[in-house]
């Protein structure tokens, strides 16, 4: 039995399993490479969503803000006049019955019942929102 020289190639070479170590060593450098490519995006995204919910909180309270302007009209002298201002606390919202009571911010997670909403009155007689933490 004549051997031919590729099974000698064949009977001496190990056989081996596994990744070697500059093999490892790549994987965890492309691995560290999109996680440092992919985390400010996803802490942006998570950024963005609570400054999404913050403004949809805002714009609610300032919708329930006009919700009770107009159902207490008379009490509000202020707003009869261009420029006119008048403040309402989101207590009153809450006791009205216009505001959930505990709502928090959503960015602090802390109580804003002691915040307040200012209307102004435009030129065209529409009424402007601005909110104000204390």
């Amino acid at each position: 039995m004549k051997s031919t020289f590729k099974d000698i190639e064949k009977k001496l070479k190990l056989t081996t399993t596994g990744f070697t170590l500059v093999e490892l060593i790549a994987i965890i450098v492309v691995l560290a490479t999109i996680f440092l490519v992919t985390f400010p995006v996803l802490s942006n995204t998570a950024k963005s969503d609570e400054n999404n919910k913050y403004n949809n909180m805002v714009e609610d309270l300032c919708m329930a803000g006009k919700s009770y302007i107009y159902a207490n009209i008379d009490e509000f002298k202020g707003l009869s006049t261009v420029n006119g201002q008048i403040d309402i606390s989101i207590d009153q919202l809450m006791e009205y019955g216009n505001v959930e009571k505990g709502l928090k911010d959503p960015k602090t997670g802390r109580p804003i019942k002691n915040n307040i909403l200012t209307y102004t009155v435009l030129s065209d007689y529409s009424l402007s929102c601005k909110y104000t933490e204390r």
